[in-house]
């Protein structure tokens, strides 16, 4: 029964995921609460969380969400520059604090993981990983048909 209603409740977000991200009259931030809707159901339900470990585990996962955005837009900001206008110098600094960026996104990874396996199992966190992959994956599916489409 808890899987049935889980997955009922994928397909709905998923749904009102796709109609909103796609259509022109939503804003940006609906379309983005409407995708995070769906990775929230799509996860919660690869997961097998139970509704005490959801409780627990989304706002710690929600934490570092918004600690990796900020450590990875901080990077991008100057990320469309034009690279030939770049000197080699410049270039090799933009190299440099990639890795940077890179080693500092790994060392939240695995605070984050230690603190995730606090709530869920060993097993639960590879299904997180595996299942963050797939949701992306199918979001890109999903652009790519409907571009396709047009």
């Amino acid at each position: 029964m808890k899987r049935y209603t889980l997955s009922l409740l994928l397909s709905c977000a998923l749904l009102l995921g796709s109609t909103a991200a796609f259509s022109q009259n939503s804003s940006k931030e609906e379309r983005s609460e409407n995708v995070e809707a769906a990775k929230i159901a799509f996860l919660t339900d690869k997961m097998e969380l139970t509704s005490d470990q959801s409780q627990k585990f989304w706002p710690l996962y929600n934490e570092y969400e918004a600690k990796r955005r900020t450590l990875i837009k901080g990077y991008r900001s100057g990320y469309r520059q034009d690279v030939d206008a770049l000197s080699e110098a410049e270039a090799k600094s933009r190299i440099d604090n990639m890795f940077v960026t890179k080693e500092k996104e790994l060392e939240l990874e695995k605070e984050y993981a230690n603190r995730y396996l606090r709530v869920i199992t060993s097993k639960q966190l590879i299904k997180l990983y595996r299942g963050e992959r797939d949701f992306t994956k199918m979001l890109l599916k999903r652009l790519d048909d409907k571009r396709a489409s047009n």
